[in-house]
């Protein structure tokens, strides 16, 4: 039966031993190999690289390694960097969407609003393309913040009330003659939040044979503190009297590509300390985490280890590293990529030499040496003194001749524009991917000729904004909403994009799957809110089409055609469905159905009038008959009437005329009485 191994504690000792193992291992390597790589493309990228091959020659240096970094930067940047929201949560399902869009937020708003995520960014990818891998820190940062605040003219009691709030304490006060207190609280802010930080390529250690962070054994963070900021990270003056003053480790700042750096802005470090306190004295603290078996138990679990001199700060067990790291060219199975900034090193040699010779031969074309014949001139100083507008006096016409110079040759511009051309396929940089080839846009090339040729160039540009995406900006996006799921215990309100919404972090799911949504260069953005219109004109045209886009439909269409042109306050300018008022009825449709009514009412009115008129007619003909039935029995008594009428009218006139008659007679003889005869 094999016997089992029996394991002991570790103690601090120990501990320490370890860690300066790995150290020593660590630094060893970086060196040896990656320092002074760095420090040569430090020193190409400032231009300072390659001098001159002889004193008095131009000293011209091409930037090719400047320009390819600063263009590959940029347009890095502008794609992650610019608010375009191309990291995102992914909803777990329907009911998810609303909480994944306010997690995505608020993750978005920790690292651009608490932290400056854009200069985090610009220096991974910096360090990345300039010393194979650049690394950030990610962490929770627990920090109280001292806040003073006065009070005047307030009562015992009242006092009593504002010191029994959590956290407040009684600053300086004063009682004036009746009584009243008056002076300042000072209250103590919870201001932990979710740090990110960036890490110099030097600060960063890790074993030699790494072939990723997650499966290390070994990995650090050395920074220079000073005691004075190791006692206000909490630790005991015990520990700090122990650390003695023994700060040689700090030769770490006389690293190469430390001096390279700081030598390109003209700027020297200081490394003696001679004249300060030990209080602001530069000690090395190394922050590593690596695998011990720290208890004995034969399995070995990850520690956090802060060690200074040969003190132990603190040993905790942790469950996981706080570094992310994005490499631009990966290496399969190993820890660093290729140097892509290393990669130029070559043309910019080449293109330095060449436009050098182009210099110096103008230089000597414009001012060629001369053949004098001996004793032609009188004094020959004249001709060294070219002065415009001097005269050199000669003893014969011939004295002077200039010296033959060779003409320059034909081909290095060919060989500049080759090396321009190689340059872009090694580094998939492109002047037209920069807007910069003029020659591109032209009545040969369609706006989709040029947008094809523009997409080809950018194809390496896209692996590395893809390795960036994936590398660096998911994991950064995991573990801040990590950190904030497992710190953040309160609800708040918080203003993202110009709208005030409440946070919950204890609510939100553990994990959460992050979606990358990867756009670059050349109007990719402007295409795509492009195709969001076009999208949003087809849909309300189509009447099949119509009934499925309804308005929350259309709000998510617009905001995201508004976010790919960069306007992220989407609810400044559209109203979320869920907000908008009662919709109000359409006059037309009112008006129309109004017509409706009228009409189906002036039917029935119709209606009604052709029954009445029926049952009328139908009475009319019954009265009719009546009538006729009443006329002809009236018409036989009317006729009989009639006689009678007659013969009553025959006497009466037959009276009249015989009063008549009787009237004249009588009139007769009254004249006869009035004019009697003569």
């Amino acid at each position: 039966m094999a016997k089992i191994e029996e394991y002991s504690k570790l103690e601090d000792s120990d501990i320490v031993v370890m860690v300066e193992n790995n150290i020593k291992t660590s630094v060893g390597y970086y060196d040896s190999e990656i320092s002074k790589e760095r420090k040569k493309v430090t020193e190409y990228y400032n231009a300072t690289l390659p001098r001159p091959a002889h004193d008095g020659n131009s000293k011209f240096v091409s930037q090719d390694v400047y320009d390819s970094v600063e263009a590959l930067k940029a347009a890095l940047l502008e794609t992650f960097a610019a608010g375009n929201n191309i990291v995102k949560f992914a909803p777990q399902n329907a009911d998810d969407v609303e909480t994944a869009e306010v997690c995505s937020k608020y993750t978005d708003y920790v690292m651009f609003r608490q932290n400056d995520s854009f200069e985090v960014m610009n220096s991974a990818i910096h360090d990345g393309l300039t010393a194979r891998v650049g690394v950030a820190k990610v962490f929770w940062d627990e920090k109280e913040e001292i806040i003073e605040e006065e009070f005047t003219d307030v009562n015992q009691d009242e006092l009593d009330m504002l010191l029994a709030q959590d956290g407040v304490e009684l600053g300086d006060s004063t009682t004036n003659e009746v009584g009243l207190i008056s002076g300042t609280i000072v209250m103590a802010r919870d201001a932990s939040q979710v740090a990110i930080q960036s890490i110099a390529p030097e600060e960063f250690l890790i074993e030699p044979q790494a072939k990723s962070l997650d499966d290390v054994n070994f990995v650090a963070h050395r920074t220079r503190k000073t005691l004075t900021e190791l006692r206000e990270m909490g630790y005991s003056e015990e520990l700090l009297k122990d650390i003695g003053s023994d700060h040689e480790d700090v030769e770490v700042e006389t690293d190469p590509e430390i001096l390279a750096r700081f030598e390109s802005i003209g700027a020297s470090r200081g490394f003696d300390t001679k004249g300060y306190q030990d209080q602001v004295r530069d000690i090395m603290v190394y922050e590593c985490y690596m695998m011990l078996d720290k208890e004995g138990t034969g399995i070995a679990y990850l520690y956090k280890v802060c060690k200074a001199g040969n003190v132990i700060l603190e040993c905790v067990e942790v469950d996981r590293k706080p570094f992310i790291v994005f490499t631009p060219l990966p290496i399969p199975h190993a820890f660093y990529g290729s140097n892509f900034a290393s990669k130029v090193i070559a043309t910019q040699n080449a293109r330095t030499i060449l436009t050098r010779s182009i210099l110096d031969h103008a230089v000597i074309t414009n001012n060629p040496r001369y053949m004098v014949v001996k004793g032609g001139l009188t004094n020959p100083r004249e001709l060294i003194d070219n002065r415009v507008g001097g005269l050199v006096n000669v003893s014969r016409p011939d004295a002077i001749s200039p010296m033959p110079q060779a003409p320059l040759n034909p081909f290095i511009f060919q060989t500049l524009q080759v090396l321009s051309e190689e340059n872009e396929n090694t580094t998939g940089v492109s002047k037209l991917s920069q807007g910069l080839n003029k020659d591109a846009i032209s009545k040969q090339n369609s706006a989709a000729m040029v947008e094809q040729l523009a997409t080809m160039s950018q194809q390496r540009q896209k692996i590395i904004a893809r390795n960036f995406a994936n590398q660096f900006l998911k994991p950064l996006f995991h573990e801040v909403y990590r950190l904030v799921v497992e710190n953040e215990q309160y609800e708040k309100v918080v203003d993202i994009a110009g709208n005030f919404v409440e946070i919950d972090p204890t609510s939100w799911k553990e994990k959460r799957d992050v979606m990358v949504e990867l756009k670059l260069g050349y109007g990719e953005q402007e295409r795509d809110a492009a195709k969001f219109m076009q999208l949003h004109t087809l849909f309300s045209q189509d009447p099949n089409l119509q009934p499925m886009y309804q308005m929350p439909n259309r709000f998510n269409m617009m905001k995201e055609a508004l976010q790919k042109q960069g306007i992220l306050n989407v609810e400044e300018f559209l109203t979320p469905p869920d907000q908008l008022p009662e919709p109000q009825p359409d006059p037309m449709q009112q008006m129309q159905t109004q017509m409706a009514q009228k009409q189906l009412e002036l039917q029935e009115r119709q209606q009604q009038l052709a029954e009445m008129k029926a049952q009328m007619d139908g009475q009319m003909t019954q009265m009719k008959l009546e009538l006729d039935k009443m006329k002809a029995e009236s018409s036989h008594a009317l006729s009989s009437d009639n006689q009678d009428l007659k013969e009553e009218q025959f006497a009466h006139k037959k009276y009249i005329d015989e009063a008549e008659l009787e009237v004249l007679k009588s009139a007769e003889d009254v004249r006869g009485i009035a004019s009697p005869t003569g």
